[in-house]
């Protein structure tokens, strides 16, 4: 990905850019829950670029162009909920299994 492509991205997923395009799948719970660059998707306005899931009811999780941290995206109820204040934390709370969705 060149750096003219990462203009489109919130500033805040510089981050994932970098370190997690490859994805993170989780052993246990047999799902890769950080998707790869070849899997995440910015949406139709670029204001959100959704990077992974949790495997539950549709959820997503994503940058917000303007909010900080990593949001979990209901569809179900149409609602955004701030899940972790970085990509590490994500991963790291997922792993030890502290992230609830």
């Amino acid at each position: 990905m060149s750096a003219s492509a990462h203009s489109d991205y919130p500033p805040e997923a510089a981050t994932y850019l970098r370190d997690y395009s490859d994805g993170r799948y989780d052993d246990d719970a047999q799902i890769g829950f950080i998707y790869s660059s070849q899997e995440a998707r910015l949406s139709e306005d670029g204001h959100v670029f959704y990077i992974g899931r949790p495997d539950v009811d549709g959820i997503e999780f994503a940058y917000r162009r303007g909010h900080p941290g990593i949001w979990a995206w209901y569809p179900i109820d149409a609602d955004w909920v701030r899940v972790a204040p970085d990509i590490e934390t994500l991963e790291r709370d997922w792993f030890a299994r502290k992230l609830t969705v």
